[in-house]
C-alpha cells in the first residue's frame, strides 16, 4: 500500500503537469497570434514578391492585431530564405511569402536541402501576370518585333535570368519556346531578383526581361522601360494600354506569378485555420484589392489543400517546359 500511495503521489502530479502543458499549448494556439510575426521574402526588396508581400503583410497586421514584419533574405536560389522558415519553430510566428518558386525549385534544383512538401502550405492570396519588358528607348514596340530581332542576330541578344527558380524564368522560357528560338544561341545574364534585373533593362545593360507586373510600375511610369505585353488573357486595369499576350495571338504565354503564405511543417491546425480564414478575408477586402491592383495584381484565394495541389501541378508543367527547351 505504501508503494501504491507513493506511486500515486508521483504519477498524479506528473500527469497534471503534462495536462497543464497541453492545455497551455492549446490555449496559445487558439489565442494566436499574441506577438509580432516575421514574414520572410526570399528575394531582394523591390521585386514582385516583395511588393505584393508588403501589401499582404499590412493587411495581415490589421486583421491579426499584431505587427507583421517583412524580412528580405535574398540570394542562393531562395534556399537561405526558405530554410530560415522551414527550420523555425512551427508556431506561426515565422512565415514564408511563398510563391511559384515552390514549384520551380523542385523542378530545376536537384540537390535541394529540403523537400518542397516539407512545409505547411497555408493560403494563396494574389496572382499577377508577368510583364515582358525592354528599355524605354528601345526601337522595339511589340513582342513580334523582339522575336524578329532575335532571329536575325541571336548571338547579340541578351536577356535576364534568375537561376531557373522563379516563374519569371519560366515566362521567358515559355516565350523562347513559343517563338521557336534556341536559347543556347542567345546570352542570358544572371541576376538575384526582378528588382535588379529590371533595373538592368532600364539602364540599357540587358535588352530584354520579364517580371511580375507589380515590380514594373515605377520604371514603366518613369519611361525607363516599355512593357510590351502581359501574360495571360486580359489586360491589367492599371496598364490598360498594354496588350495581353492572348490579344496578340500568343495566348500560350500564360505563366502567372502568385504570392501567399506557408510555414514550417507541422503548423498547428488552429494556427493554419486562423491564417486561412484571414487570408480569405483580406483577399475580399476592397482596400486590399485596390492596393493589389495598384501594383499590377489581383486577389486569387486558395486554401491550404488546394494550394498544395496547385504547387504539384505547376511543378509538372514547369518540368515539361524546362525539358522541352533544354535547360535540364
Amino acid at each position: 500500500m505504501k508503494t501504491s500511495r507513493y506511486a500515486k503521489s508521483v504519477v498524479v502530479p506528473v500527469i497534471l503537469l503534462i495536462f497543464a502543458g497541453v492545455l497551455a499549448a492549446h490555449s496559445a494556439e487558439t489565442r494566436y497570434p499574441t506577438r509580432a510575426i516575421e514574414y520572410v521574402v526570399p528575394f531582394p526588396a523591390g521585386g514582385g514578391t516583395d511588393v505584393a508581400a508588403r501589401v499582404i503583410a499590412k493587411a495581415l497586421s490589421r486583421e491579426l492585431g499584431v505587427p507583421v514584419n517583412v524580412t528580405n533574405k535574398p540570394g542562393g536560389n531562395q534556399i537561405p530564405g526558405v530554410m530560415s522558415v522551414l527550420s523555425s519553430p512551427p508556431n506561426g510566428y515565422t512565415l514564408l511569402a511563398d510563391g511559384s518558386g515552390s514549384s520551380s525549385l523542385q523542378t530545376l534544383i536537384k540537390d535541394l536541402p529540403y523537400k518542397v512538401e516539407d512545409r505547411t502550405f497555408v493560403t494563396r492570396i494574389m496572382i499577377s501576370p508577368h510583364a515582358y519588358i525592354v528599355n524605354g528607348k528601345s526601337p522595339w514596340k511589340s513582342l513580334r518585333e523582339v522575336i524578329d530581332a532575335i532571329k536575325q542576330d541571336p548571338g547579340s541578344f541578351t536577356w535576364t535570368w534568375h537561376g531557373g527558380n522563379t516563374t519569371t524564368d519560366f515566362s521567358l522560357l515559355q516565350f523562347f519556346d513559343v517563338a521557336g528560338i534556341d536559347i543556347t544561341r542567345t546570352k542570358r545574364v544572371p541576376f538575384q531578383g526582378t528588382g535588379p534585373s529590371s533595373q538592368a533593362v532600364a539602364g540599357g545593360h540587358v535588352l530584354f526581361g520579364s517580371g511580375g507586373a507589380s515590380a514594373m510600375f515605377s520604371l514603366y511610369r518613369s519611361g525607363n522601360i516599355k512593357v510590351l505585353a502581359v501574360t495571360g488573357d486580359k489586360r491589367l486595369p492599371t496598364l490598360p494600354e498594354v496588350t495581353s499576350c492572348k490579344e496578340i495571338g500568343l495566348g500560350s504565354l500564360d505563366v502567372m506569378f502568385w504570392v501567399g503564405i506557408s510555414g514550417p511543417k507541422g503548423l498547428p491546425k488552429p494556427v493554419v485555420e486562423k491564417l486561412v480564414a484571414v487570408g480569405k478575408k483580406i483577399s475580399e477586402d476592397p482596400q486590399v484589392i485596390k492596393e493589389l491592383e495598384a501594383v499590377g495584381a489581383y486577389p486569387s484565394y486558395m486554401g491550404s489543400e488546394e494550394l498544395s495541389r496547385q504547387v504539384s501541378k505547376e511543378a509538372e508543367a514547369f518540368k515539361a517546359l524546362a525539358s522541352k527547351v533544354g535547360t535540364l
